[in-house]
């Protein structure tokens, strides 16, 4: 499953798109309480979310994998 699209939306929701047209939102805000993601709290640089197919990635070196997206609508 390849990611094609990822859009940053208000409230810290994130919208990944996968090759296979399923679209899913992940609702970030708990994400950034932790020290992996807490210095996307800063809005331009969450907004600045990209993908390489593989995982969503930003600016700083952070990223999350398809496998983790997965995993965290699995909860």
């Amino acid at each position: 499953m390849k990611i094609i699209r990822v859009v940053a939306g208000a409230d810290y929701l994130l919208t990944v798109t996968f090759d296979n047209e399923h679209t899913v939102t992940l609702d970030m805000k708990r994400k950034l309480q932790t020290v992996r993601f807490s210095e996307l709290s800063d809005w331009a640089l969450f907004a600045s979310a990209t993908t390489d197919g593989r995982a969503v990635m930003w600016p700083n070196g952070t990223s999350i994998s398809t496998s983790e997206i997965v995993e965290i609508l699995g909860k």
